[in-house]
């Protein structure tokens, strides 16, 4: 009997601990809302969890934006000019404009050996099916 409510009871964490990761991407015509007239909109996002052990926070022209704290995607609606994406912790810069209707697709890396990820801006198709299926992230707070 014991056996059983150990067992039980593993399961509904293990079903607790799933609801927790966040929502799923599933594509921007699902989960998205419409991009706002006259912005564009800049995806943030991370495939891999090498480098986990420090997440620093994501910046878009020194703003911060949210963290990629696991595998997901962030995402901020802009208007049209020049942007500089970062972290907190390095001083690579991924540098780009964005007009008005534009998607922009930033992924942040980090090599196996490497305390830091970094960002590099990608093309938009290869960004969409990148971050397709990746947890949507909570933005930072304004």
């Amino acid at each position: 009997m014991r056996f059983v409510k150990i067992f039980c009871f593993s399961v509904f964490l293990l079903a607790v601990s799933a609801c927790s990761s966040g929502l799923p991407f599933m594509g921007s015509t699902q989960v998205f809302p419409p991009i706002e007239p006259g912005k564009g909109r800049v995806f943030f996002y991370r495939t891999s969890v090498l480098g986990d052990a420090y997440t620093p926070d994501v910046l878009l022209n020194g703003e911060r934006v949210g963290k990629l704290d696991r595998r997901g995607v962030l995402y901020r609606d802009v208007p049209p000019g020049s942007y500089a994406a970062t972290t907190t912790s390095t001083s690579k810069v991924a540098n780009f404009s964005v007009i008005a209707g534009e998607k922009k697709y930033v992924r942040f890396n980090s090599g196996f050996f490497e305390s830091y990820i970094h960002p590099e801006l990608v093309d938009p198709a290869k960004g969409e099916a990148d971050a397709s299926g990746l947890t949507l992230l909570a933005p930072a707070r304004k």
